[in-house]
Formats: structure tokens, sequence, C-alpha cells
């Protein structure tokens, strides 16, 4: 099965989640992908949940455990906590049920959340390259309200580095 297990972040920046990636594969552990923000998401194959031993290799304490796509956050949740990736999932829901404008307004946040997921890969130029084209085709503030998400239209007004980071990191 495809599982996600969601750690408190004290310890890692995003430049590291390569080399956290590599640290989970050299001890067995299936890591398809490693995500460093406010909290370090790993997304793995395996037979059961490993967590604890996920946990115990990285120095971290497990928040959240689940199937991938069932740990059952609302957008505003995982939004709020840098859990862009599952945001993004969220979105492309909304989106396939979306016309018009509406369609190609939400498809600019879904932007937003792939630019923040590679940034917590350590991917930093591609994040500011999808961040640039999504701010390119702006954002509706009626749909982003009506998502519950309008506190993200004020991040995004910062500087790009800046509005990536503390999306990554998470809202106060």
């Amino acid at each position: 099965m495809r599982c996600l297990s969601i750690f408190e972040n004290d310890r890692y920046g995003s430049a590291q989640a390569q080399f956290l990636k590599s640290l989970l594969r050299s001890n067995e552990i299936q890591a398809n992908d490693v995500r460093v923000g406010k909290f370090v998401e790993v997304d793995y194959f395996s037979d059961s949940f490993l967590g604890e031993k996920i946990g115990d290799i990285l120095k971290l304490r497990k928040v959240e455990e689940c199937e991938l796509e069932k740990c059952g956050r609302t957008l505003q949740e995982l939004i709020k906590n840098g859990r862009c990736w599952e945001a993004h999932e969220v979105l492309e829901e909304i989106w396939h049920k979306a016309n018009g404008s509406e369609k190609e307004e939400i498809h600019n946040i879904i932007k937003v959340c792939v630019a923040v997921v590679h940034y917590q890969r350590g991917n930093f130029e591609t994040a500011r390259r999808i961040l640039g084209e999504a701010l390119k085709g702006g954002f509706n503030p009626e749909i982003a309200d009506s998502l519950g998400i309008d506190f993200l239209l004020k991040k995004l007004k910062k500087p790009e580095e800046t509005a990536l980071k503390e999306i990554a990191y998470g809202f106060e």
C-alpha cells in the first residue's frame, strides 16, 4: 500500500529533502517522496505502516499516519499546515468538476500548491518558475473565498521566495 507519515519538524530544511529520501532508502524504506516544510512528509510503499521506524531514523516525532489520499483533512487545514501535496490532490477533484474561467483559476491555485511541493523537495528553481506562472495567471478572490483559502492570497502578495517558504512552513 502507499502510505503517508507526517512528522513534527524542528530539525530539517527543504534543501535536505533528497538527503532524507536517500537516508530512508538506505534503511530499506521504499520512500517515494519526502517533502520538508512545517512537517516532514514521507510518502512510501509498504505492506504496513512504518511511521515509528521512520521517526527513529529521522529522529522526529510522528504526528499522523494514513494510507495516501485517506488522511481526511480539509483543504484549509492542508494549506495552512503546508501540506500542499495533499491540497493539490483535493483541488484536482474540484478542478475536474469546474467549468470555464473557474477551471483556469482553480488551476492557478493548483500551480501554487505544486510550486510549494517543489520547494519542499528542494527544487527551488522549479518552484519559483511554477509560482511565477501561477502569479501571471492571477487569482479570483471570490473563488479563493468559496474554497475557504482566501488567506493564501495574502501570502502570494509577498516576494516569491518569501511566499514559497511561508506557505511551505505553514500559516500562523
